[in-house]
């Protein structure tokens, strides 16, 4: 491996989903997304699973390493993890 790739793990996100209507009301839930697909910078498309290391470029791994959400406690969380 070069110095212009790097491996990367997705940790999985949080993510809120909203039904119903404003009249009624609406519900959010909230679901841990063990899976999910991102188009990188490169215009390459991965789909990243939890806890499965994927090799990417520099440059798309310092992109996919600036995602973060908020947890339910209100704490920021990475989405991906740099593996050494």
């Amino acid at each position: 491996m070069g110095s212009s790739c790097m491996k990367v793990v997705f940790n999985g996100v949080l993510e809120k989903h909203s039904s119903g209507c404003k009249c009624k009301g609406r519900k959010t839930e909230v679901s841990f997304v063990q899976s999910k697909m991102y188009i990188l910078p490169s215009g390459r498309s991965i789909h990243f699973y939890v806890g499965k290391p994927e090799e990417v470029s520099e440059t798309d791994g310092n992109f996919l390493l600036s995602y973060v959400y908020q947890d339910a406690n209100g704490s920021q969380r990475a989405v991906f993890s740099k593996v050494e």
